[in-house]
């Protein structure tokens, strides 16, 4: 007998489990960015040296992400996730100790971004590749949605927890924390049993997986034109991220003003995340696509002028919702329809994309705006992801593609 299912993802002991482990190691994760600035900043007092620890990471990232997804195809990602969790709380425990003892140096620093770097470019793919083996087909979105809530609340309150903690308790203490969230993480993690999949053993070269994963999201016209919208829109939120202060600055209370708009779509992103968990169209990719195509260049042309804040807040709200939800249909798609044992090379290939093409946006927005004009460069950037965005979900196989058919189970 077969009968619709009922049960919530969370009521599987063994992925709410999974779900505490990440939920603990994001409430450290959140409070390093901010913690880490104004650490760097009391050691040295130089800009130059905040952005050599930030490049540091952001270059481990980029540089480990593909070896991350290749390898977390091959080995355990049960495995790979328990050590990145003990190298992170051991790196982090270190410099706790460092602070404590008042050694810290700016190469600490700079050696431990690189460590994280390198290690979450490990731990993303694992992540995102376990999931199909610990939850049942039919619950991978929310699964999914699930994740990417806890990611949003976390972006809304950790740097505000951060910024009071560092006033309150010092470094050690943050860095102690982190460490402890870490080892919890890791405690939970061996409890987690994959079960629904086997992973399958390789014998071929590591670059021969690489292109193996890389052929597999060539083939897959949706993939690549996937990746190809979400590397746009990662270029364009950062520049906008840049150019968004720069709109405000000669206003009246503009940081507070940017704050708030930073603050709706953060919101904006837990909204995206709650409205993901049960929400099926019957094309999701063509759904998500249309969204962001309409949503984000309005968002960044609000800059113009600028228009009242208040409305940059419920653009910003509503793009952010976008882009989780889009993120969120991907995520399930690929895991529904990516054989199992690639699933970590095209979720490194989903990271590579964000990790290099953010930073792009980031250094380029400025001498874009300074050569065009702030108004030019922002029509400029609209203009792109509208058009790139239309041209994608044109592609039939981008439009046609839904979710599997998989809402029975056998009682």
């Amino acid at each position: 007998m077969k009968t619709h299912l009922t049960t919530h993802v969370l009521k599987d002991l063994n992925f709410l489990t999974f779900w505490l482990s990440h939920v603990i190691s994001s409430i450290g994760n959140t409070l390093i960015p901010v913690t880490i600035t104004f650490a760097v900043l009391e050691v040295t007092g130089s800009a130059t040296s905040l952005g050599l620890v930030l490049g540091a990471l952001w270059v481990s990232r980029v540089v480990f992400v593909m070896f991350g997804g290749v390898w977390a195809d091959r080995i355990s990602r049960k495995a790979i996730l328990i050590c990145s969790d003990l190298l992170q709380g051991a790196n982090h425990l270190l410099i706790a100790y460092l602070f404590f003892t008042h050694s810290i140096e700016l190469w600490h620093l700079v050696a431990s971004a690189l460590l994280y770097g390198a290690v979450s470019a490990f731990h993303s793919p694992a992540s995102g590749g376990l999931i199909p083996q610990i939850v049942k087909k039919n619950q991978l979105q929310q699964a999914n949605s699930l994740l990417s809530i806890v990611n949003s609340i976390f972006e809304i309150a950790g740097p505000a927890i951060a910024g009071i903690l560092v006033v309150l308790v010092g470094f050690d203490v943050i860095f102690f924390i982190d460490a402890m969230t870490f080892f919890v993480s890791l405690l939970l993690m061996l409890m987690v049993l994959p079960k629904y999949k086997s992973e399958t053993s390789v014998d071929n070269s590591y670059w021969q997986d690489l292109k193996e994963g890389i052929k597999v999201a060539r083939s897959h016209t949706w993939i690549w034109k996937s990746l190809v919208t979400f590397s746009l829109l990662n270029f364009a939120v950062a520049a906008f991220n840049v150019l968004g202060p720069l709109a405000l600055i000669d206003q009246l209370d503009g940081p507070k003003k940017w704050g708030l708009i930073l603050t709706a779509a953060s919101v904006g992103g837990l909204l995206g995340g709650l409205l993901s968990h049960n929400l099926k169209p019957k094309n999701p990719l063509k759904f998500a696509f249309t969204l962001m195509t309409v949503l984000v260049p309005l968002e960044i042309l609000m800059l113009i002028g600028p228009a009242s804040h208040w409305l940059i807040m419920i653009v910003a709200m509503f793009a952010s919702a976008s882009i989780i939800i889009s993120a969120v249909f991907w995520d399930t798609l690929v895991q529904q329809k990516v054989p199992e044992h690639m699933l970590s090379r095209i979720g490194s290939l989903d990271s590579f994309v964000s990790f290099v093409f953010m930073p792009v946006g980031f250094v380029l927005a400025g001498p874009l705006s300074e050569a065009l004009g702030m108004t030019w460069t922002l029509i400029l950037l609209a203009s792109l992801v509208f058009i790139l965005n239309t041209w994608v979900i044109y592609f039939k196989d981008v439009r046609k593609v839904e979710f599997d058919k998989a809402i029975e189970i056998e009682a």
